[in-house]
């Protein structure tokens, strides 16, 4: 014959808080569990390359899991659980804390490989440009390209001519000059300058247009691909010393230009 059981039944007051102590323990075990994972898979992954993007994000859903434990516990009283929930929050600091330091190791690292390929095909480019620079900067003989090759020009001659307004003894440059680029030209993107005695001579203004000149020549358009003889009259010192002429790019800035020296005729 079985004995009857003795125990007293716990009061219902008793028993309620007995199984929400259960709950609160439960719940503070899995949020501790929960950030523990999550930070631990997060520093395991913020070593490598590309994927720590990952890392920092993990640690930063695992972060608020562990903290969440170590309040739970604290406002329980409990110490159940808690030791994993306090390492849990320093693996997901230290998670993001690596992610950041390997991404910046990473970053620099690519940078200083990619700096120095960059640094050797800048210096060799620069190398390049200098030497085609010295080669522009040498005057072509009355014939050649300006303005960064958007022209080409040809000087045909300079001959005396007549008298300007002023009664001074005139010459005119005749010259030829082609459009290279893919608009219709700018007069003011060429420059002509002559000298004479290694002064610069004055543009000539004729009160009679003399014979073979054309005062709009060096004003008007020519469009791309064409070429057209442009006339240009200077002021001369004297009607003996031979005349310079020196035709560059107005706002080129290779220093490249076309020169010539014409004797009187």
């Amino acid at each position: 014959m079985t004995a009857p059981n003795t125990t007293p039944p716990q009061p219902l007051s008793e028993q309620t808080e007995v199984q929400s102590q259960h709950r609160v323990n439960k719940s503070m075990t899995a949020l501790g569990i929960t950030g523990f994972v999550l930070s631990i898979i997060a520093v395991l992954i913020s070593w490598v390359p590309i994927v720590n993007n990952f890392a920092a994000i993990l640690g930063a859903i695992a972060l608020p899991f562990a903290i969440a434990g170590i309040v739970v516990t604290r406002r329980k009283g409990k110490k159940r659980g808690r030791g994993l929930a306090i390492a849990a929050t320093i693996i997901a600091v230290l998670s993001i804390v690596f992610t950041l330091a390997t991404q910046g190791m990473y970053s620099k690292a690519i940078d200083d490989t990619f700096g120095t390929t960059n640094s050797s095909t800048q210096s060799s480019t620069k190398g390049k440009t200098q030497a085609e620079g010295s080669e522009n900067t040498k005057s072509a003989d009355k014939e050649g390209d300006i303005d960064s090759g958007n022209y080409h020009i040809k000087l045909v001659s300079v001959t005396k001519s007549g008298n300007d307004y002023e009664g001074k003894p005139t010459a005119i440059l005749t010259y030829e000059l082609t459009n290279k680029k893919n608009e219709n030209s700018n007069f003011m993107d060429v420059n002509i300058q002559a000298f004479q005695n290694g002064h610069e001579l004055d543009t000539a203004i004729y009160m009679d247009q003399p014979e073979g000149y054309d005062a709009e020549s060096s004003t008007q358009a020519i469009q791309p691909s064409a070429s057209k003889t442009v006339t240009v009259g200077y002021v001369l010192e004297d009607e003996i010393s031979p005349v310079s002429i020196e035709a560059s790019g107005t706002l080129d800035m290779s220093d490249a230009k076309v020169t010539g020296e014409f004797s009187l005729q």
